[in-house]
């Protein structure tokens, strides 16, 4: 091939180069960061169901292990991240090791069942076709997590997670707060700075 002719060609494919490793360098931060938020959300979690109360009615019977339910497709490493602290004793439910039990999107029928059976908590992948109304009709248990300020205030879940300038922030329901069980202990109330209390929807003001 002439001269003139193999330079435009090798332009080309040093474009094409580049901009393939331009976004293989973008998708490894993007799951960088993803994986990032993941440890961050576990370990709020952990935190939550530390200071959470649970009645013993609501609780596993015997020596059986308290249930956590997730369900949807994890793209971010929830699972992982929550198994990393399953592994270190770091996530108990009322002084008792909790048990993960994790059920992609085709295995949804699955979850219904354990979260029917006995479950503590439901987390709520966003890709999951569960609703808050549903997880209620199957369990009175159970604190439900989600994620996005809506999924709080509209679809009336317990917790949500957000992120606000690479910062996680929680999302909370007053109702987690002031009900008997399983009910979140006040002292989260002062966390401002990265939990935002939603008000009880059902609490309507008289009228003047």
């Amino acid at each position: 091939m002439p001269a003139k002719r193999l330079l435009p060609a090798f332009f080309f494919g040093f474009a094409l180069l580049c901009s393939g490793t331009c976004l293989s360098s973008q998708k490894a931060k993007n799951s960088a960061g993803e994986r990032r938020t993941a440890r961050v959300q576990a370990t709020y979690l952990a935190h939550l169901v530390r200071f959470t109360h649970w009645d013993q009615k609501h609780l596993p019977a015997g020596n059986d292990a308290p249930q956590i339910v997730i369900v949807g497709d994890d793209d971010g490493g929830l699972v992982e991240s929550l198994e990393f602290l399953l592994g270190q004793g770091g996530l108990k439910i009322e002084g008792k090791q909790a048990k993960l039990s994790y059920f992609d999107r085709s295995k949804e029928a699955e979850a219904r069942a354990m979260i029917r059976e006995c479950c503590q908590l439901v987390y709520v992948l966003p890709s999951s076709s569960l609703t808050v109304r549903e997880i209620n009709t199957l369990t009175e248990k159970a604190v439900v997590f989600g994620s996005g300020k809506e999924f709080v205030i509209e679809e009336q879940g317990d917790v949500a997670f957000i992120s606000s300038r690479n910062r996680v922030k929680l999302v909370v329901s007053e109702k987690y707060f002031k009900r008997t069980s399983p009910k979140l202990s006040s002292k989260l109330v002062n966390l401002k700075s990265v939990v935002e209390i939603i008000p009880n929807p059902s609490r309507v003001a008289e009228p003047g």
